[in-house]
């Protein structure tokens, strides 16, 4: 498990969650605290789009990494890794949280908004779109625990269907119960009940730790309106890209949803990947991802 460090709130709170996570799922942690240029001199993100630039470090790196062993205080020894590298964070953190080296990518959002947003969106955003690796992002003074209900919005496409999927190992793996949200809005083919259900059947099997809700609306909105309503501590949903002129003027799901919601996200890619933490989850109760 790799966690994306350095000493503000929001990256504290998402190693809190990531050391939390490892502990129960007897995993390594990887520790990761990216020194990056100056703002002025490295403007430009991955792939030459923009990303927000993070507060520059002033502490020494001796101290920040010997704070950040304070924070992971209590964790195996054996199964803990701390690195410091340079380099502009999210170039750094994609080439780090590759599906050879890395199961799941744990990460805070650093709270930028409004204009700065808007023009350049943010790290957690460009690693979303781009990681081939599940990205789990968590807000300031928020915690993924154990017993928590599990959001897991659906519109049964295939991309949909995988993070489903996950969603429930996740669920399983913190002890939990998951519920399947799906949002009619309008003239779509998956209205009836019992296509649905025969569809989610084949997807998760049968079992009481995950129902289906039905709502109707904007699905962006619903879903967003959902995980803020006080009944979840976890949001999971694919990473999945639309077209780029809608992705332009209204960003993904995954992103409005990080943007909006006040609860921690875990973004599966659409793509087919495999990582061995979620293949220990499924084996561990005796269920299959894929």
């Amino acid at each position: 498990m790799l966690v994306a460090a350095d000493l503000s709130a929001p990256a504290l709170s998402a190693l809190a969650a990531a050391k939390a996570l490892a502990l129960r799922w007897g995993s390594a942690l990887e520790i990761v605290h990216v020194q990056h240029p100056p703002m002025l001199s490295a403007w430009v993100g991955l792939e030459g789009m923009p990303a927000s630039v993070p507060t520059a470090e002033r502490e020494p790196r001796r101290m920040v990494e010997e704070r950040l062993r304070g924070a992971a205080a209590g964790f195996p020894s054996s199964r803990l890794k701390l690195r410091t590298i340079h380099g502009w964070p999210p170039a750094a953190l994609q080439e780090l949280a590759r599906p050879e080296r890395a199961d799941l990518l744990v990460m805070g959002t650093h709270g930028y908004g409004g204009l700065d947003r808007a023009l350049t969106g943010s790290v957690a955003e460009g690693l979303i779109r781009r990681a081939t690796i599940p990205v789990l992002v968590v807000p300031e003074r928020k915690r993924v625990a154990g017993g928590a209900r599990v959001l897991a919005p659906w519109n049964g496409r295939p991309y949909a269907t995988r993070a489903l999927r996950w969603a429930r190992e996740i669920a399983r793996g913190l002890g939990s119960t998951m519920d399947v949200l799906y949002v009619d809005e309008g003239g779509k083919a998956l209205q009836d009940d019992a296509v649905m259900g025969r569809r989610l059947l084949a997807a998760l099997g049968t079992g009481p730790d995950w129902t289906l809700r039905k709502s109707s609306g904007d699905a962006r909105a619903r879903i967003v309106a959902e995980a803020n309503s006080g009944r979840f501590e976890l949001l999971v949903l694919s990473a999945h890209r639309r077209r780029f002129a809608s992705d332009f003027v209204l960003g993904s799901t995954a992103e409005r949803a990080l943007r909006h919601t006040e609860i921690p996200i875990l973004a599966v890619p659409s793509g087919r990947v495999r990582a061995r933490l979620m293949r220990r989850l499924g084996a561990r109760v005796g269920a299959r991802l894929y």
